[in-house]
């Protein structure tokens, strides 16, 4: 590798303005981010990030192709079309002359809120039959049919439209499908059958990221190199060869200890049942299991009990413990009572799980190569993705994100002391982008394992917080103000049942306990703590990715 492009990776990467570097730190994927890289790089007035701007804008267009909003605000702006391909504008042209909002949206807005899955998709199928010739239509089968996990009827509507879309922006999505139903060959060959319209790296990475996740590295390694030469300042990409490269993307080691493995759980007694499977299933070296439940009325009590004699027969006496509580204490409380009973704080390590996840069988040796490579982090954790329809990704590499003012929190705002975790993973779909390890800001309490000291020195969960939302998240923050940084392991994938986004459905009572406890925990860090905390962050992350940087370069 060393007569190629990626010799320059370091010094390229150290010689843009540090303003870019930690947009870019962030990653190269979502709409938002992707047009915010863009508009820094044009609006700098230096010419030698044209490429940067041009990557990004090309990049936003193949993850959103049918966006015409996008494509006409993009196409009105001289210097765009100045800087992209003329294949891409063309394209581009073909879709946002295609694509007219509707004047009156108000009852797709009424079904989107309700979230009535099977209404929306009668009403787009309708209304596309209606309007054949407006991608407008197309563009929302694709969004809500793949949240939907229903992609024949994605195909139905896009064959609906057929005369009016291009077959570059169908080829696109068809290779989208075929990740989301993990045929990666088809999607291979979709990617590599594109035109230009889409530029040079988006196909060829995309198809290199398919071939890793079939198990064909020496060729998906090839293509991610080719496409770092023309993107080396793409941190998805670079992050992902790295670990490919490395083989830290197939890396398993059980952990350096034991572990205790605590679930707490209220009246969900065909989830745990499901979540207890799946442990039962997987490779379980050095571990006890407890269980709280959190005064259940159900049926959990005799779910957990059949459980008991079967991981006791399997893993040994007392190694799985049931504590059965009168009445539901909440989530950080559970936490408090779980983490200070004497049975688990024996234990080198201490991993919390949801109730309601789905673990594959190597995942707690997943955890211990990320333990292995990070070893000085404060918690470890792992993408997380929608239960029904995995590729949509309900946590992932997020990062800490501060504005600058204002500095006094003010009390009167709903958000007193605004800050917020970088929500990259939730403006796309998940096409291998996001398989990495690296530190970040915070890791979902979904699964989370702490060295056991560690989670002691730390300090409770805030009980504040109860009955839920926010508190790990809250105590993520605390690791991160005593430069303990959380670590993302984004090889290991958990499925969680638990909708998110326009997937949910979440009471009014929930969401202003959501709102309430995101109030209170904006008002328990100081904004000059935060942005400290992000700084340093800032400066962990591109350490780490110097580093691979250099690794890369030598080999």
């Amino acid at each position: 590798m060393k007569d190629r492009p990626t010799d320059t990776l370091t010094a390229l990467w150290t010689q843009l303005p540090k303003e870019l570097r930690e947009r870019l730190l962030l990653g190269f994927t979502g709409k938002r981010h992707l047009l915010d890289i863009a508009g820094w790089c044009l609006g700098s007035g230096n010419n030698g990030l044209v490429p940067i701007a041009t990557d990004a804008l090309l990049t936003a267009f193949a993850e959103n192709p049918l966006d015409g909003e996008m494509l006409r605000e993009l196409l009105s702006h001289d210097v765009i079309r100045g800087i992209l391909p003329a294949p891409t504008v063309t394209l581009m042209h073909a879709v946002a002359s295609s694509w007219t909002q509707p004047a009156n949206t108000g009852y797709l807005e009424r079904l989107l809120a309700q979230r009535d899955m099977d209404k929306l998709k009668r009403y787009l199928t309708g209304s596309a039959e209606k309007e054949p010739d407006n991608l407008f239509w197309a563009q929302q089968a694709v969004t809500y049919g793949l949240i939907d996990n229903d992609p024949a009827w994605v195909a139905s509507v896009l064959s609906i439209q057929s005369d009016a879309l291009p077959d570059e922006a169908n080829t696109i999505i068809q290779g989208r499908i075929a990740v989301m139903a993990g045929d990666h060959d088809t999607a291979v060959r979709h990617f590599q059958s594109l035109g230009p319209g889409f530029g040079p790296v988006f196909p060829a990475m995309q198809s290199g990221l398919s071939l890793i996740r079939q198990g064909d590295h020496a060729a998906g390694n090839l293509l991610l190199i080719d496409c770092l030469g023309q993107s080396p300042w793409n941190a998805n990409l670079l992050l992902g060869l790295h670990d490919s490269l490395t083989g830290r993307n197939r890396e398993a080691r059980p952990l350096d200890g034991s572990v205790a493995i605590l679930l707490y759980t209220w009246n969900k007694d065909i989830e745990i049942d499901a979540t207890l499977r799946s442990l039962f299933d997987s490779n379980l070296t050095g571990a006890s299991i407890v269980v709280l439940d959190n005064g259940s009325t159900d049926s959990t009590a005799s779910v957990l009990e059949s459980w008991q004699t079967r991981f006791e027969n399997r893993l040994g006496h007392n190694r799985f413990t049931v504590i059965t509580l009168p009445v539901n204490i909440g989530a950080p409380a559970a936490r408090n009572w779980l983490m200070h009973d004497e049975r688990v704080s024996a234990h080198d390590f201490i991993c919390y799980l949801d109730d309601d996840v789905i673990m594959p069988a190597d995942w707690l040796h997943r955890l211990g190569a990320a333990v292995h490579r990070y070893p000085e982090a404060g918690v470890w954790g792992c993408k997380v993705v929608d239960h029904h329809n995995p590729i949509l990704i309900q946590s992932g590499d997020n990062h800490l994100m501060v504005p600058d003012e204002p500095l006094s929190p003010d009390l009167s705002s709903p958000t007193p002391n605004p800050f917020k975790l970088s929500d990259l993973h939730i403006q796309t779909t998940d096409q291998g982008q996001f398989d990495f390890v690296r530190p970040c800001a915070s890791v979902t309490g979904c699964c989370h394992l702490f060295r056991t000291n560690t989670l002691l020195d730390s300090g409770d969960f805030a009980i504040h917080l109860s009955p839920t939302q926010y508190d790990d998240m809250e105590h993520d923050l605390r690791l991160c103000l005593s430069d303990r940084f959380p670590v993302y392991q984004g090889h290991l994938t958990i499925r969680h049942r638990k909708r998110t986004g326009t997937a949910s459905h979440t009471s009014s009572q929930e969401e202003g306990n959501a709102l309430g406890n995101k109030y209170k925990m904006q008002t328990m860090h100081t904004r000059e703590e935060l942005r400290v905390a992000m700084h340093n962050e800032l400066a962990l992350l591109e350490k780490d990715i110097l580093e691979k940087m250099a690794l890369i370069e030598q080999m």
